[in-house]
């Protein structure tokens, strides 16, 4: 649902009924995702950066990358400046296939998940970083919220 904006105001919404004032301050959502991505164990940063690439990429070269080779490669990807338009884009993107990690996580990598040698410690940690993943879809990285964000940044350019 795209909300309409006050002909009286350019910096006001109209979800529905209500109306919502641009805030000046509102995250970055690319930066909530990676404190939220920072927040994580290693191995879950390293398995989410490597499944990203394999999942989006166009250059079958990715597909050899290692983890660590893939987060560092996935923090550069994430974190790179742009106008706020293509942020939007890249976020939208990212959130998706991130959505689709965790909805999907024992197909994508059954072994690498519930290996025979993996303690319950393990799964307790993907749960606990997909119940965090969905707070951040539901605030930062909302469809409203990220609307609020690009309004308010090509508000100030």
């Amino acid at each position: 649902m795209i909300y309409p904006v006050s002909s009286s105001n350019p910096k006001k919404i109209i979800p529905g009924k209500k109306s919502l004032t641009i805030k000046k301050n509102l995250k970055n959502p690319i930066t909530a995702f990676i404190q939220w991505f920072n927040s994580l164990a290693n191995t879950h940063k390293e398995y989410i950066a490597h499944i990203y690439f394999v999942l989006t990429t166009q250059d079958t070269t990715d597909l050899a990358l290692d983890e660590e080779n893939a987060f560092i490669r996935f923090q550069m990807f994430v974190t790179r400046q742009d106008f706020p338009l293509r942020v939007v884009a890249r976020m939208v993107v990212i959130r998706s296939v991130m959505d689709f990690v965790f909805i999907n996580r024992d197909q994508l990598a059954p072994d690498a998940v519930h290996g025979p040698d993996l303690i319950d410690i393990a799964e307790k940690q993907w749960e606990t970083a997909s119940n965090s993943w969905k707070n951040l879809r539901a605030k930062e990285l909302s469809d409203p919220y990220i609307r609020l964000w690009l309004q308010a940044e090509l508000a100030s350019i």
